[in-house]
Order: C-alpha cells, then sequence, then structure tokens
C-alpha cells in the first residue's frame, strides 16, 4: 500500500505539472494569436486608409472623369543576396507601405482633394474588419494626436505609413477575446475534455482502491471471526475427546454417550458452519436449485421462535401474527433459514431482553425488534458478503457476516425483495415482500 501511495503522488504531481505546462502553452497561443489579430487590424487600417484617399480622389476633377480604377506605378525596393541577387521579403506588406505613401503625396500635393472624412474611414475600416473576420462591437479611427481618454477600455492599433515614421492614426476597437477564444476552442475543448476524463479516471481510481481497502479489511475480519468461531466447537470437541481418552470409563455408559454427544454435537455445528460458507459462493447460489412448494408460514415461524426461546442465553419474548392458512410458494428449508438468521439477528443485536414481533399477510413478511438497531451510514451495506458492524457494542458480536448476504440471495431467487429501517437505540424492522404471482 505504500508503494502504491508513492506511486499515486508521483502520478499526480506529473499530472499537475503537465496541466501548468498545458496552462502555459495556451496563455502563449493567446498572445500569439492576439498579436496576429492585431497585426490584421493593422493591415485593415491601411486598407481603410488607402481606399478612404481613393474616394476622396475620386470625386475630385483632377483625375479626369473615368473614375472606375486608378492607375499607379509602384516601386519597391529590394534586397541584395549573398549570391549577388536581389530578395524580397514581406512583398505584399512593402508594397501596401508603397501604396499609402504614394497616396499621402498626392494627398498633400493636389489642393483640389478634400480634407480627409473620418466617417468615410471609419464606415470603411468596419467593412474591412468585418471581411477579414472580425467582428468587434466598436470600432473607430482618430489622429495620432488625439488621444481617446474614453476608449482606455478598447484595444488600440497605431498606424504609421513605414516603420520608424511618426503614427499618422491610431485605431481604437473593443477587445477582440471572443474572437482569440474561438481560434483556440479546439484546442481549449480538447484540454478541457482531457482534464475531465483524467479527473474521472483519478476519482474512480481512487474509488476503486478505497473499496479494495474495504474488502480487504472486511476479509480481516472475516478471518478473525471465523478463527473465533472455529476456535469454540473444536475446543469444546477436543476437551470431550481428550476426557474420553483420559478417563475413559467401560462402565459409566451414561457419562461416555454424553460425551460424544458433545462431539457430535460440535461437529455437527462445525459442518453446518462449512456448509453455510460454500453456500455463500455466487456460483453456488447460480446453480443453486430450490425446492418451491406451498409453505405454511405460521406453523413454520412458530416451530423457528419457540427454538430460538428454548436456546437462547437471554430473556427472549416473540409475538407472531399470522393468519391460519397463509402459505407461499417457497423451498422451506431456505425459507426457514431466512427467518431463522433474521430471528438470530434480532437477538444477537440486542440488550439484556429481546422482545420480537414477526407479522406477515399475502403481501409481506416482517421481523421487528426492540434491539440496538443500525447507523443510516451502515444500512446500503448490511447485506454484502463478509460486511459486519464494527462500531459500539456490535463489533463484539460473533458472526462473520454471511447470514444477511444469505438472506438477500435466497430471497433474490425467490423472486422478492427485502427492505430494513432502522434507528439506533430503537431496533430495526427487517420486511420481505413476496412477488405478486407467488402469492396463495
Amino acid at each position: 500500500m505504500q508503494r502504491f501511495k508513492t506511486i499515486t503522488v508521483i502520478c499526480l504531481t506529473a499530472i499537475f505539472l503537465l496541466v501548468v505546462g498545458n496552462v502555459w502553452y495556451l496563455y502563449g497561443l493567446y498572445d500569439t494569436i492576439k498579436t496576429q489579430a492585431i497585426r490584421t487590424v493593422s493591415e485593415c487600417v491601411r486598407r481603410a486608409d488607402i481606399l478612404e484617399i481613393i474616394t476622396r480622389i475620386n470625386g475630385s476633377s483632377s483625375f479626369g472623369s473615368d473614375d472606375s480604377f486608378i492607375k499607379l506605378t509602384l516601386l519597391v525596393e529590394g534586397e541584395k543576396t549573398p549570391e549577388g541577387g536581389y530578395d524580397y521579403p514581406n512583398i505584399l506588406g512593402r508594397l501596401g507601405q508603397t501604396m499609402s505613401g504614394y497616396f499621402h503625396i498626392i494627398e498633400k500635393s493636389d489642393t483640389l482633394i478634400g480634407d480627409r472624412n473620418y466617417v468615410i474611414l471609419d464606415s470603411i475600416f468596419n467593412k474591412e474588419l468585418n471581411n477579414a473576420g472580425l467582428y468587434p462591437r466598436e470600432a473607430v479611427i482618430c489622429p495620432f494626436t488625439e488621444k481617446a481618454a474614453e476608449r482606455k477600455n478598447m484595444w488600440s492599433v497605431d498606424f504609421s505609413l513605414s516603420e520608424g515614421q511618426e503614427p499618422v492614426y491610431t485605431a481604437y476597437f473593443s477587445a477582440l477575446n471572443g474572437y482569440v477564444l474561438r481560434q483556440m476552442s479546439g484546442i481549449i475543448g480538447t484540454s478541457a475534455a482531457i482534464l475531465v476524463l483524467m479527473g474521472f479516471l483519478i476519482w474512480y481510481l481512487l474509488h476503486s482502491v478505497g473499496k479494495l481497502r474495504t474488502i480487504e479489511q472486511m476479509k480481516d475480519d472475516f478471518t478473525h471471526n471465523m478463527t473465533h468461531e472455529l476456535k469454540t466447537p473444536v475446543a469444546v470437541a477436543y476437551s470431550a475427546a481428550d476426557s474420553m481418552l483420559r478417563y475413559y470409563d467401560q462402565s459409566n455408559e451414561a457419562r461416555n454417550r454424553q460425551f460424544l454427544k458433545i462431539i457430535m454435537q460440535r461437529l455437527s455445528f462445525l459442518s453446518g458452519m462449512i456448509e453455510n460458507i460454500l453456500s455463500m459462493s455466487m456460483e453456488r447460489f447460480k446453480t443453486m436449485k430450490l425446492n418451491i412448494e406451498p409453505v405454511e408460514l405460521r406453523p413454520l415461524v412458530n416451530e423457528i421462535a419457540g427454538m430460538t426461546e428454548l436456546k437462547s442465553r437471554k430473556p427472549v419474548t416473540i409475538r407472531t401474527d399470522i393468519p391460519d392458512g397463509l402459505t407461499v410458494m417457497a423451498d422451506p428449508l431456505h425459507l426457514g433459514n431466512v427467518i431463522s438468521n433474521l430471528i438470530d439477528n434480532a437477538v444477537k443485536y440486542s440488550g439484556d431482553s429481546v422482545e420480537i414481533a414477526i407479522t406477515a399477510d399475502s403481501d409481506a413478511i416482517s421481523v421487528s425488534d426492540n434491539g440496538i438497531g443500525i447507523e443510516k451510514e451502515n444500512i446500503p451495506y448490511i447485506f454484502d458478503k463478509f460486511y459486519r458492524v464494527t462500531s459500539g457494542d456490535r463489533y463484539e458480536v460473533g458472526g462473520y457476516g454471511l447470514g444477511l448476504f444469505y438472506v438477500r440471495q435466497i430471497t433474490g431467487l425467490l423472486g422478492w425483495s427485502i427492505d430494513v429501517s432502522s434507528r439506533p437505540g430503537e431496533g430495526s424492522v427487517f420486511t420481505i415482500k413476496f412477488r405478486n404471482d407467488e402469492k396463495r
């Protein structure tokens, strides 16, 4: 178990570190997508700037009446490579910068072109953002010199004609967190699903280990209780046999018969205990054949109650309320064992005196007592194999946790059900409900 704890701690630590690493990676991915989105916004500002100038140029008389197209001659400077040729890195970006510079030169040199129209500029800017797949709630462009204090909660981009120059505009737009998160939705969803699945597996593992520990404890309790139960009849039989060997008196037949009777009783008890244990096998229950026949309840219950009152070492009062002639379809042997188990438990788990009431009708039979009762948290487990309540006085009661398991298995084979209600200090009520098609 210590090794399991060590491995579990190591694995949980590794999983925690992986989760932290995954969160760090997601944070980096968020920054990367955010940077790409801002770069896209910058390109939208550049295109809006060019298109706004073109709109003003088309509205002037400097370029004639044909405003369907604009002829441009653009020069893009290349970079010389080590091999002696030329390379044009980021040619589209450089073309954009060249176009911006060209149109701004025209804007400044032609006095017939009107002043910059920021309403049109904002309209074009919003359209370009939408075409790029960005849909901010608000987006405006202001001159760089006019910093808008009321837009502090918005993202912003400064726009320059080329790198190193003073910005011309500042574009303000609503935060694009939603856009960034949508781009990350796939990896966020799969990461969340993996975390949930991992959490479920960890819970299931720990839950299963807890159940295994409970089963292990039940096994230990069973071994302890069985050893205790077996020691008594073995010791009695051994003492009787030893007395006959040591002090055998052929003339005292009555004494010899008494010793032999004790030995037979103890061996019979041991045989019954072994058979009871063997009958707890699930495979045995699956192949068990019940001899179903009409069983009259009142004589059967009265016989068991009478034997219990005679053999009990403390005062036992058993009251029965069962109609004459009430019968059920059952195996008489196993039904008797079921009722006997319930009565024996009522006697065991009680105080100095016991009062038991057994009532029955065509629907059910109930066994109630004035015993010490069962705590609420233990009730769901009392029918489990080898389970015994190990708190308070009940730990000292003899037994090996098979009686109620046997009761539930037999009632299940008969197609019946068994319920229990109990309160500590007030007693318990076990109710067996008969199946409808077996009523008589």
